[in-house]
């Protein structure tokens, strides 16, 4: 009796991870498509109106791939969505510098320097912009790349450096958030 209560508590456990391991339903709040999140309405630390964020990214992507950086920020917009939030709620930056300069080249620029035909990290900008997400790339970091300031897609503006835009944003009030 013991041996036929173990290998059931086995088929439950393995029933359980089968489950979890059909992962999570994720929503869209706010942007649609990007930044998928899951409702945890218990959860502590919601996120806050008036917040003001700037995201220093530098993670890389393969080419024909959303670069993770910008999909955080897609993220914060879905969560706070999911609190009540209209993107004006809340002020954020970001700027792309090191790795993740690429991810700011127009499509022409992009499969110039890549194996990709296009760039997969522009709808997903637009998208941000529309939120009234400031999106920056660094001046330094496009010379550094070889890429010409023209090269940038439209919907990113061309700051001095990164160092700037994170100085200037923290100087202003907002929380710095590091994506590597």
């Amino acid at each position: 009796m013991r041996g036929l209560a173990l290998v059931f508590a086995g088929l439950v456990s393995v029933a359980t991870y089968g489950a979890v391991a059909d992962g999570p339903a994720f929503v869209f709040p706010q942007i649609a498509r990007f930044g998928g999140i899951v409702r945890t309405p218990e959860a502590a630390e919601p996120p806050r109106r008036g917040a003001k964020i700037v995201f220093d990214i530098v993670a890389d992507s393969k080419h024909d791939e959303l670069n993770k950086g910008l999909e955080s920020v897609a993220r914060y917009l879905n969560l706070n969505a999911e609190a009540g939030h209209k993107p004006a709620d809340v002020k954020l930056a970001l700027v792309l510098h090191g790795s993740a300069t690429k991810a700011a080249l127009g499509d022409t620029a992009y499969a110039k320097h890549t194996a990709a035909t296009k760039n997969p990290n522009l709808e997903l900008i637009h998208e941000l912009k529309a939120c009234g997400v400031e999106v920056f790339v660094c001046g330094q970091s496009l010379a550094r790349n070889k890429f010409a300031a023209a090269d940038v897609a439209g919907d990113v503006a061309v700051a001095v450096s990164a160092m700037t835009v994170n100085a200037n944003k923290q100087f202003d009030g907002y929380a710095y958030i590091s994506i590597h």
